[in-house]
């Protein structure tokens, strides 16, 4: 009957925590893949605009893309990277919990990685191609600060220093939301530690 009607035995395996680890990098795994051939055919489709530059900006262009490539390389190695930490885990109360706490600094490493990438292609690709350069940054607007500025020397480094501090103040801050997490529940640990104590100390006065 289990092999009819599955969703019971998936529901009591699912929660289990070998099972649940291993299925969660398995999907990291998956979407590390995805985002390879992604963001690889985005970089191919992209060499279109960077030939639309004029001649003398089209080296600013190749240079973005590399360091698009770059970017792209550092997420998916990233997520391979957590995927096995993931998958190594050790055995705990809280099975959920230290899965959740990796994949926050996943999301908190993958962004600034590519944040970090983008903002400094895109600052040499303004100081190359000057307002040439503004269509291909607004391709990668939807996954960086959008940006608003010139097309001067100055804003290429407004760009790339504004990028670089953004990157790492959103990896501090999901490496802080991870750690809180993580705070969070050993509290509740030593609580419900103390509890235990105290109850095995009130039954023991009592029976002496």
């Amino acid at each position: 009957m289990d092999k009819v009607f599955f969703m019971g035995p998936f529901i009591r395996d699912f929660s289990k925590y070998e099972i649940f680890r291993k299925v969660f990098a398995t999907v990291l795994r998956v979407i590390a893949v995805l985002t390879a051939v992604g963001g690889f055919v985005v970089w191919v489709l992209m060499w279109k605009l960077v030939f639309e530059i004029p001649s003398a900006g089209v080296a600013g262009g190749i240079i973005f893309q590399l360091f698009f490539l770059v970017a792209i390389y550092m997420v998916v190695h990233a997520i391979f990277l957590r995927a096995k930490h993931i998958a190594g885990l050790p055995r705990g109360k809280y099975p959920i919990i230290p899965v959740i706490s990796l994949f926050l600094k996943l999301v908190g490493e993958a962004y600034a990685a590519f944040t970090a990438a983008i903002a400094v292609g895109g600052g040499i690709l303004l100081w190359f191609a000057g307002g040439y350069g503004l269509e291909l940054l607004e391709n990668v607007s939807r996954y960086v600060p959008k940006y608003e500025g010139g097309t001067t020397f100055l804003s290429g480094i407004l760009f790339l220093v504004v990028g670089i501090i953004f990157a790492f103040f959103t990896l501090v801050s999901f490496y802080f939301v991870s750690q809180l997490l993580v705070v969070f529940v050993d509290i509740a640990k030593n609580t419900g530690d103390l509890k235990k104590s105290s109850t095995r100390t009130q039954s023991s006065s009592k029976k002496s």
